[in-house]
């Protein structure tokens, strides 16, 4: 539950910013203030592949694309969160900021990361059952190269980052943007 709470927050965000495919319908929220339509999206998104788990042949399949998706998105904001760091263009704020160990920490959680993601894709028969076909035993690679391709499509054809710049310029945060509160 608390990953689904998350992927809602992070489209919800994605939308509030009006980056994301329907956005207008994703970043509603509730009279709580919480994401109902990142909740709603990130359930549509992680009922997509519930077909494939009818079949138990398939299991493995599943499990090891879902332990990739988990590991891509720390990877990509570690590896942001460094460049950042290097151009000197962020400083982290908070109560935690390790000082002059930030960066060479950001490093090894990069190569952490990244090390994690290539062994959660790397195709092996032994998580398949006998005799599995091959798209199977690819599944984690298939599904985040999938994943990866179609969010490079959207940032090429859509171009959203042109529009993240000026959004808090644009338009000022009103109650239908308010961030959520649980």
């Amino acid at each position: 539950m608390a990953s689904q709470g998350g992927a809602a927050r992070g489209l919800y965000s994605l939308a509030r910013d009006d980056v994301f495919p329907f956005s207008r319908q994703v970043r509603k929220v509730n009279r709580h203030k919480a994401p109902i339509g990142g909740l709603v999206a990130a359930t549509v998104v992680s009922c997509a592949a519930l077909p494939l788990g009818l079949s138990t042949s398939a299991m493995g399949s599943l499990i090891t694309f879902g332990s990739a998706a988990t590991f891509v998105p720390f990877f990509l904001l570690c590896a942001v969160a460094l460049v950042a760091r290097l151009r000197r263009s962020w400083t982290p704020s908070g109560a935690v900021r390790y000082s002059r160990l930030g960066t060479p920490l950001n490093a090894l959680a990069l190569l952490w990361t990244g090390l994690e993601v290539v062994n959660i894709c790397w195709p092996r028969s032994i998580l398949s059952p006998a005799g599995a076909p091959w798209y199977q035993i690819w599944a984690a690679l298939l599904g985040v190269g999938t994943v990866t391709l179609a969010g490079l499509g959207y940032l090429l054809v859509r171009r959203p980052h042109l529009r993240m710049r000026t959004a808090d310029q644009d338009r000022p945060i009103g109650d239908e943007l308010a961030p959520a509160v649980i």
